[in-house]
């Protein structure tokens, strides 16, 4: 009975390490769109680093993991809610809420779309990763990115659920940066700005 207790108890805090990390540290989260192609091809996953944000602030070009429906509710509550996700995931339920985009303006930015190209503050944006053309949707532009706030969209850019239907995203509401694609193995690579 003791052997079955310790046994217990290694997977219970094997769990609980686990699920520590994957809350606050990394998640290797899969592609479920096709909104950042060519980047990034549906069925591929990245390692997403989470606390990065945590030590700078996002920059022009990477690639984030945001949650387009909720900002952090708090440490607690946000562990809570990746053990329910894991399990829901483990169960065949993955969430929708969580996107990946590219940051494309910053705080105190003037951001224009006019015959399918971007521009920050008056100068045009080299995008070679940019699939599809850009189109304004239904803003109007240029808009000023508030403090604490991003623009961002998807790299194919005619089928991406980005800032131009979300509108600007939190700081609070990005989960971490994606820096490598690590699956399929034979496209590892770094992701790049």
């Amino acid at each position: 009975m003791k052997k079955i207790f310790e046994f217990l108890g290694t997977v219970v805090i094997a769990f609980a390490i686990a699920m520590f990390l994957k809350s606050t540290v990394f998640a290797i989260p899969e592609i479920r769109m096709n909104s950042m192609e060519n980047t990034l091809i549906q069925g591929e996953r990245v390692l997403e680093i989470k606390f990065i944000y945590d030590l700078t602030a996002p920059k022009r070009g990477e690639v984030i993991i945001l949650d387009k429906d909720n900002a952090s509710k708090g440490f607690f509550l946000d562990y809570a809610d990746e053990i329910k996700e894991t399990i829901d995931v483990i169960r065949g339920k993955a969430g929708r809420n969580h996107l990946i985009k590219r940051i494309i303006g910053l705080p105190g930015d003037e951001i224009k779309i006019e015959e399918g190209q971007v521009y920050i503050n008056d100068e045009l944006l080299e995008e070679a990763y940019v699939k599809g053309e850009t189109y304004a949707d239904a803003l109007e532009f240029p808009l000023i990115v508030p403090e604490g706030k991003v623009f961002v969209m998807g790299d194919n850019r005619e089928v991406s659920l980005d800032s131009r239907q979300l509108g600007f995203i939190d700081y609070k509401q990005i989960e971490g940066k994606a820096v490598a694609r690590i699956w399929p193995l034979d496209k590892l690579k770094i992701i790049k700005k």
